[in-house]
């Protein structure tokens, strides 16, 4: 009798070990729907997405205006620095870039910079809090970038890896770079510092830079998607913790400004551009 009430009990516990997890994944499927294309998570809102690779993800739209706007806003400023960067009360149409076009950046403002890779040796950090403190002030960034052409000054002249930070967020722009705002904390606090992270477009195939910037962009999709072609951005409910390699580059064009996402904005203009290593954990 005790062997079989001791029979009985280990098989009731195997039950509930194998069926339990089954279970909480019908309940958050029933809350939730599951989609394949991340496209459909404007509209819904939140959902359960499931990649290529199958893998499941809660995720969630963040809508944010401001980066929608901000490749039309680009056009205009290289407008008004052919014409020698003087304010005009004439107005020329421009093509709008769209999203999706293909994966070659489309971008104007500072380009060189933005699709180089600094010489320099790589700094290490330990978290991403470290990498913060060490950056220059930004009133003199601002000050010493004196047109939309310059190439990469002294104080963006850095290789830097984080080894440990999380990945929030990451929205598709006009010119196919990705903003990918990741954090210092594995989920959000008050606390929390938020940084932007790009995922370039692509530059020629020709370009010193291509394959690093080609590899990482291949590794950042393989958890999120080339298709997106929506505007916002697409938050993971449980960020993914990350290690990540790149230059430095400080985009005055968000200085003073606001960039990302309202609920995870990063406080400064600086940012890793472009990625050349990420690696998921």
């Amino acid at each position: 009798m005790k062997l079989f009430i001791l029979f009985f009990i280990g098989a009731s516990l195997l039950f509930v070990s194998c069926v339990g997890p089954g279970k909480n994944h019908q309940k958050t499927s029933r809350r939730l729907d599951t989609i394949t294309n991340i496209n459909q998570l404007e509209t819904k809102k939140r959902a359960v997405y499931k990649n290529k690779k199958n893998e499941y993800y809660i995720m969630r739209h963040e809508p944010d205006p401001r980066d929608s706007l901000e490749e039309e806003e680009e056009d205009t400023i290289q407008l008004r620095e052919n014409s020698g960067g003087q304010r005009h009360t004439s107005f020329k149409f421009v093509s709008e870039n769209k999203r999706c076009d293909s994966d070659k950046f489309d971008g104007s403002i500072r380009k060189g910079a933005k699709l180089s890779i600094s010489p320099s040796d790589s700094e290490i950090f330990n978290t991403l809090t470290a990498l913060i403190n060490s950056l220059e002030d930004t009133a003199v960034m601002a000050a010493a970038i004196t047109s939309n052409s310059v190439p990469r000054i002294t104080a963006e002249d850095r290789n830097v890896h984080i080894k440990k930070a999380w990945l929030y967020a990451y929205s598709r722009q006009k010119d196919e770079d990705f903003h990918v705002i990741i954090g210092n904390t594995k989920k959000p606090y008050a606390s929390t510092k938020y940084f932007n992270i790009e995922i370039s477009g692509l530059p020629a195939n020709n370009a010193s830079s291509f394959t690093k910037i080609r590899d990482a962009r291949i590794t950042f999709l393989s958890k999120a998607t080339e298709e997106l072609c929506e505007s916002g951005y697409f938050f993971y409910e449980k960020p993914l913790r990350i290690a990540v390699t790149g230059s430095l580059f400080f985009d005055k064009q968000h200085h003073g400004d606001d960039i990302g996402p309202a609920s995870a904005r990063p406080p400064t203009a600086w940012e890793i551009h472009p990625i050349t290593f990420i690696k998921y954990y």
